[in-house]
């Protein structure tokens, strides 16, 4: 997933944590079945990130992250990418669907 930015946070107590990378930890949480914390973009489509390229040129460069091997990547993976996010949205919105029954 995409993860753009350095901000950080801390898991609720009562939240489980569902995904973390070793220079990002907890980037995904969830608390009870009806909350659910991202700090990854889960939600771009691979076709718009040509826009965060441009819009960000400048701090991508400041970091020293050239924009070919995001714009090759987000080809390669994005549509497979996008059918996952698709299906993790309705799989949660399912079940909180049941949750009120």
């Amino acid at each position: 997933m995409l993860h753009w930015h350095g901000d950080q946070f801390a898991i609720p107590a009562e939240a489980v944590e569902l995904a973390a990378t070793p220079d990002f930890p907890n980037q995904a949480f969830a608390a009870g079945p009806e909350i659910l914390g991202l700090q990854f973009h889960l939600e771009t489509h691979h076709r718009d990130i040509e826009r965060w390229l441009i819009g960000h040129a400048e701090t991508l460069a400041a970091v020293g992250i050239h924009p070919e091997p995001l714009r090759r990547r987000a080809a390669e993976v994005g549509p497979a990418l996008f059918g996952a996010v698709v299906r993790v949205f309705a799989e949660w919105l399912d079940a909180l669907s049941e949750t009120d029954r």
